[in-house]
């Protein structure tokens, strides 16, 4: 008889210590897949949690801040501006999602009446222009102080678009698809008067009303008309460009840089302030973590719980299969020593001790298996909760494939399975070498 048959008469004879073997496998790997589920699923919640939060930073050019002789506080520039080969020199680094330059402008239309703001007259009617490639992206519409309520968003391929608030399109009779001719203007003040500084008109540009947005904050300050929210327009960086308030490919304004990953934000800064293509000195970066630094600790924590877990399983469950692979092993001596007295070599039963672990396990990782499913939906539901439903319209919007944070892959599962073979294996040899490095007659006097 090969020690291929004795294994397989000894665990169909010995059910007892068959079944024992087998509830021990299968919990150990229902455990151990159940924990790198957890971690995983750790990491990708993280992960989804730092994406719905992103990050930004912005490049903009230093400003001086003075008092003048009225006593009025002035705020000037540098002048300086951002060339889009310097943006596209970010852009290369990797981990940007978006950028989002912006210029500044005002304009006056024969199609628009502004609302009347603070010392308001016919030559002081003017609106700002913020024009940029992303308008939902701008800081009002991200702080929820205006929300659009028709219409579209601007984004980098429109051309000759603009966003106006209800009240001027109310006040105006305009609708998302009419058109209005713009042309240049200047803010300026004589004498207290709010003036154009630019009379004799030389540009104008026609543009189409893309989207109407919706005032939700009151501001009682007393303001010119162009610094009014409701006389805001947000445009398509070709509308200034046209109306020779700005030049393609340079920006004065402040550049926006989207990335998904807060956790990347640093590490990006850090290269950015490398390049020689920006003056720093004339220039300076803000960044915005979108309150991600608050939960970054508690991510941590999270992610290093599980590891714990993971290890405290992995090493409970390794020790008690030794321990009790070595209670069965060493129950077998009068077996080993008789196999040995008949001329069996102790490789071939280390073979049979081997093969009769290796095809209980075997057979206890298949079983685990739905069983390990099972268990990971329950702590999905018990652990997350609805949270990844939560999450899944930001995380796709960003790029983030959704899906069940528990569910590892087939090649993880497998790997999982090899390791605990392994480890199986090295327990069965580390308990059979107490014996089998003594001869029979060693081990039939300690039978006595």
């Amino acid at each position: 008889m090969n020690f291929a048959q004795r294994a397989l008469l000894y665990v169909s004879r010995k059910k007892g210590k068959t079944l024992g073997l087998f509830l021990l496998n299968f919990t150990v790997a229902v455990f151990l897949v159940s924990s790198f589920a957890v971690l995983n699923a750790s990491k990708m919640l993280s992960r989804d949690i730092r994406t719905s939060f992103g990050a930004a930073f912005y490049i903009r050019a230093k400003t001086e801040i003075t008092v003048n002789d009225f006593g009025e506080t002035e705020v000037r520039e540098d002048g300086v501006n951002i060339t889009q080969s310097a943006i596209d020199e970010i852009m290369k680094m990797g981990g940007i999602a978006c950028c989002n330059p912006v210029n500044y402008g005002f304009v006056k239309s024969d199609d628009i009446r502004f609302i009347a703001g603070d010392g308001h007259t016919p030559e002081s009617d003017i609106g700002a222009v913020t024009a940029l490639s992303f308008s939902a992206l701008a800081p009002d519409f991200a702080d929820k102080a205006i929300e659009l309520i028709a219409g579209n968003h601007i984004t980098e391929s429109d051309r000759g678009k603009i966003l106006i608030s209800e009240q001027l399109a109310n006040a105006n009779r305009l609708s998302v698809g009419d058109y209005v001719m713009l042309t240049h203007a200047k803010l300026g003040e004589i004498d207290g008067e709010y003036i154009d500084e630019i009379p004799v008109k030389t540009a104008f540009v026609q543009v189409e009303v893309a989207g109407i947005y919706r005032v939700n904050v009151e501001d009682t300050a007393p303001k010119p008309t162009a610094g009014l929210l409701e006389n805001g327009i947000y445009a398509s960086l070709d509308v200034l460009n046209e109306l020779k308030e700005s030049k393609a490919g340079f920006y004065t304004g402040e550049v926006g840089f989207y990335i998904t990953d807060p956790a990347e934000l640093d590490g990006i800064i850090r290269r950015v302030r490398s390049l020689k293509s920006i003056d720093w000195a004339t220039h300076f970066i803000r960044t915005n973590d979108f309150q991600y630094s608050q939960i970054a600790d508690e991510l941590l924590t999270l992610s290093r719980l599980m590891k714990a877990l993971l290890v405290c399983v992995s090493a409970v469950g390794t020790a008690v299969l030794v321990l009790m692979l070595t209670l069965c092993i060493r129950g077998r001596m009068r077996e080993v020593g008789i196999l040995l007295a008949t001329g069996i070599s102790k490789g071939e039963i280390l073979t049979q001790f081997l093969l009769e672990v290796l095809s209980v396990t075997a057979l206890a990782l298949i079983f685990s298996h739905a069983a390990s499913m099972c268990v990971s939906e329950l702590l999905e539901r018990i652990l997350f909760g609805e949270l990844p439903d939560l999450l899944n319209e930001k995380t796709l919007t960003a790029g983030v494939v959704g899906g069940s944070y528990m569910k590892l892959g087939g090649a993880k599962i497998f790997l999982i399975y090899l390791c605990h073979m392994a480890a199986v294996m090295a327990s069965a040899f580390v308990s059979s070498a107490a014996i089998m490095r003594l001869n029979p007659k060693e081990i039939l006097s300690k039978m006595s």
